[in-house]
């Protein structure tokens, strides 16, 4: 059953459904390197902005094992907003005895790169 939510309008309430399982949370992180001109007394000058990425993590609960993608494999993410190619940097999969099985997935975005 869908959430009901009442006041502000606008919020999001909940994820998009990805196709690795129910996911329980998800981060989307953008980062860019900067680069800083100093001058004689060290003040700054001019700076540089380059080389954006995003961080993406996704946690969630899987049906069966999960071998639809190694790690370093293009994947696509239903909750990413960024565009460009999306990597699998590292998966791990968490397993108990008294839970369910589910799968950690951090990747990098590269928007310049397709």
């Amino acid at each position: 059953m869908p959430a009901t939510t009442i006041g502000q309008s606008g919020l999001v309430f909940g994820l998009t459904t990805e196709t690795i399982g129910l996911v329980q949370s998800f981060s989307e992180t953008r980062n860019v390197e900067k680069n800083e001109v100093r001058d004689n007394s060290g003040d700054i000058k001019a700076v540089a902005y380059y080389n954006p990425t995003t961080a993406f993590s996704l946690s969630g609960a899987i049906p069966g094992p999960n071998t639809s993608f190694p790690v370093g494999e293009a994947f696509a993410m239903a909750n990413a907003t960024t565009a460009g190619t999306l990597r699998v940097d590292s998966l791990t999969i968490n397993k108990s005895n008294d839970a369910f099985v589910t799968l950690d997935v951090s990747a990098t975005g590269y928007p310049n790169v397709s």
